[in-house]
């Protein structure tokens, strides 16, 4: 039986965060809390493989969104990044808390019960996930050689142009202009915004065909980008 990884909550409060922590030691869980590890995450001293030392990294409410997005830049591809509440958030807050690049999110009003349950369902689904993922990824986060190889080989010559600027992109969204320039050498014009649309489409069914967990997202008004699907089939 495999050991089970301890939880870590990053945040700007170390006290604030005794009630969850607390109560997630009381279900045999192990959990770390610091802040000064936010503090290096964020600013990218210290960085360490998070995804291979905690079963995944919870952040609290303390911690904005936009520090939180730099920290999943500066973290490997496989952490699993949870959003802590206060409140469990309702229907459109938890939309908006997974487009942010939220897993899931845990709130310290859920019940007990309620904890457990969701506790161990989500470990279930993500430890899939990470193993799903080293499928594909190297530990720097890069894609495999052999991954890459096997989708090159079944894209055309323009697939591949806008499949490798996504590639190179490091998770950023690229726009349709830096798009265009990389696929034809200039700005866009209506005829290939309408191919980059049937582009993105064709690539987007190879990779399911091939059962990659890579997929091609379109980010509307602002172009596209490269991401990992999740268990249920959305985007991370």
């Amino acid at each position: 039986m495999n050991e089970m990884k301890p939880f870590l909550i990053l945040t700007k409060n170390v006290l604030f965060e005794q009630p969850l922590q607390n109560r997630l030691q009381c279900l045999g869980y192990e959990v770390y809390c610091s802040k000064l590890l936010f503090d290096k995450l964020l600013h990218k001293f210290d960085e360490e493989q998070i995804d291979r030392k905690f079963a995944a990294v919870i952040i609290s409410e303390t911690i904005s969104d936009n520090e939180a997005k730099q920290l999943f830049l500066n973290l490997s591809k496989m952490s699993c990044f949870i959003r802590k509440t206060s409140i469990e958030p309702d229907e459109e807050e938890q939309k908006m808390i997974k487009k942010i690049g939220f897993y899931d999110w845990i709130s310290e009003s859920q019940s007990i019960d309620r904890l457990r349950e969701y506790v161990v369902h989500n470990l279930a689904s993500m430890n899939h996930e990470k193993e799903q993922a080293r499928l594909i990824f190297n530990k720097e986060g890069e894609v495999k050689q052999d991954e890459l190889r096997a989708i090159l080989h079944v894209l055309s010559k323009k697939e591949t142009a806008f499949f490798e600027k996504l590639l190179n992109s490091n998770d950023e969204t690229v726009s349709r202009t830096e798009m265009s320039r990389a696929i034809w050498g200039d700005g866009p014009n209506s005829s290939q915004l309408a191919q980059m649309s049937i582009i993105a489409k064709r690539i987007r069914w190879k990779l399911k065909e091939m059962e990659s967990a890579l997929v091609v997202e379109a980010i509307w008004g602002k172009g596209y980008r490269l991401k990992q699907r999740n268990f249920d089939g959305e985007t991370v």
